[in-house]
């Protein structure tokens, strides 16, 4: 797992030891970023279930103004510290929170995004409980993107109407949802 463009290119980024972090895979990262390009320059970003990092350190290699990383996971924080350190990386802030209380913690500093990442475990429903907060807690800037990758579904979620575009990469599912 590498970083794939911008001032970082070719940074390799440390995997979580965990076996249950399920690092984005290139291809897909690199989907993501072809369709977002545009929006990642000087935006403010959020990472949430961080993991490894990789898809706010992309963030930041292609010249975001902000990233705030968050997991509830402290070696996945503490080795993403030591990455932006040793990239000497100062435009970002890592959170050794839950989710939820993560999304309370910006809502309380006034706090917008204008990306937002999710990448939960698949086997859960945090992202849709996370993306209501989101919502509800007005974390969105006003022409911001939430990049929410789960698996392919059977169904349909409860955000479909929100979702201004899909991508399936084999058995992963991108979407990108608006307000």
């Amino acid at each position: 797992m590498r970083i794939i463009s911008g001032r970082f290119r070719g940074t390799p980024i440390p995997s979580p030891k965990e076996d249950i972090v399920k690092p984005t895979l290139d291809r897909v990262k690199e989907n993501i970023f072809n369709i977002i390009q545009f929006r990642v320059p000087d935006s403010v970003c959020l990472d949430l279930f961080c993991g490894s990092g990789a898809l706010g350190l992309e963030c930041i290699s292609r010249g975001a103004k902000f990233v705030e990383f968050v997991d509830n996971n402290k070696s996945n924080i503490l080795a993403l510290k030591k990455l932006n350190e040793k990239l000497k990386i100062t435009n970002s802030a890592f959170n050794n929170l839950d989710y939820y209380e993560a999304l309370k913690k910006f809502k309380d500093e006034d706090k917008t995004f204008d990306i937002i990442f999710l990448d939960p475990p698949y086997d859960s429903n945090l992202a849709e409980i996370a993306i209501q907060k989101i919502f509800k807690f007005d974390l969105l800037s006003f022409d911001g993107i939430i990049v929410w990758e789960h698996p392919v579904f059977d169904k349909e979620h409860k955000f479909i109407s929100k979702v201004t575009n899909s991508k399936v990469y084999g058995k992963v599912q991108i979407d990108f949802i608006k307000k």
